[in-house]
């Protein structure tokens, strides 16, 4: 099981209800509706996980110190560290495809925004990269 973050689910209601509530004073501003009605749905969301986070804080004390164990265990520090290598490339793979059929279909906004998707997807990965190879 994915270990919990503790400071993001106490957080995560009332960055809901700040969603939330922004939705609403969008709505009556006279924003596009669709991005009020995205909002107050992403804003539910968080709401609800950040409840259920807490509960589940609450109510099982012992699975948060498993999870605490597992998180500095060295063999899941490896797997994750493999896993994200893995999605870093089937994702830049994604994006060349998807470049690919906004060429074909000649979608020329779609596809700019596709490239900057991935011009910083490889970017974030070599800041990181070196970062990491600076600090470690």
């Amino acid at each position: 099981m994915k270990p919990i973050n503790t400071k993001l689910t106490a957080s995560m209601p009332v960055i809901g209800f700040v969603l939330l509530a922004s939705s609403f004073l969008l709505k009556h501003l006279g924003v596009n509706m669709i991005a009020a009605c995205f909002l107050a749905g992403f804003g539910s969301a968080w709401i609800g996980l950040g409840v259920i986070g807490v509960f589940m804080k609450r109510l099982n004390p012992e699975y948060l110190k498993k999870q605490e164990i597992n998180k500095k265990d060295e063999r899941n520090v490896q797997i994750r560290e493999k896993s994200g290598y893995i999605t870093f490339l089937i994702t830049s793979f994604s994006f060349a495809v998807l470049e690919f059929v906004f060429l074909l279909t000649d979608n020329n906004i779609a596809c700019v925004l596709a490239i900057g998707a991935m011009a910083i997807h490889i970017a974030s990965f070599f800041i990181a990269l070196f970062y990491y190879d600076k600090k470690i």
